[in-house]
């Protein structure tokens, strides 16, 4: 009695098992089967994919880049920048022709900031005898 019992707990097991897992399944895989094969083939396309790109990492670190310079960040301190800035006539003219630019979208170049200039009292004779003596100064120099 006690095998009879098993035998049909385990009957009504596997059938919930069965019903659960097809419940499981997207709607757009007809069972089980299709599922684990189309994730089979999904797992084999990924590893293809994987191995193309190690592939092409290799060849892309192996090549120089086409300005000639290594793409990993610099590691240079602002001096050693600066000195190899100042020693490339390209890197200059660069500079130089940015700073104009911005020189001439701002119209003139400010030579005086912050207030108004200050002039000298202007010195204008009130009397004649004050404007002889200012002429006298002014020829005597």
């Amino acid at each position: 009695m006690d095998n009879l019992n098993n035998e049909i707990t385990e009957t009504a097991d596997t059938a919930e098992a069965e019903t659960n897992e097809a419940a499981a399944v997207p709607k757009k895989f007809k069972d089980v089967k299709t599922l684990v094969k189309a994730y089979e083939d999904l797992e084999a396309e990924f590893t293809r994919r994987s191995t193309r790109l190690k592939e092409l990492e290799k060849v892309n670190k192996a090549q120089p880049s086409p300005d000639g310079a290594d793409s990993a960040p610099s590691l240079l301190s602002e001096d050693e920048l600066l000195s190899a800035a100042l020693s490339s006539e390209r890197v200059r003219e660069a500079v130089i022709k940015e700073y104009l630019g911005s020189v001439s979208r701002q119209g003139a170049v400010p030579l005086i900031s912050g207030g108004g200039g200050v002039a000298a009292p202007r010195m204008a004779p009130k009397t004649l005898k004050e404007a002889g003596r200012l002429a006298q100064e002014f020829l005597n120099k």
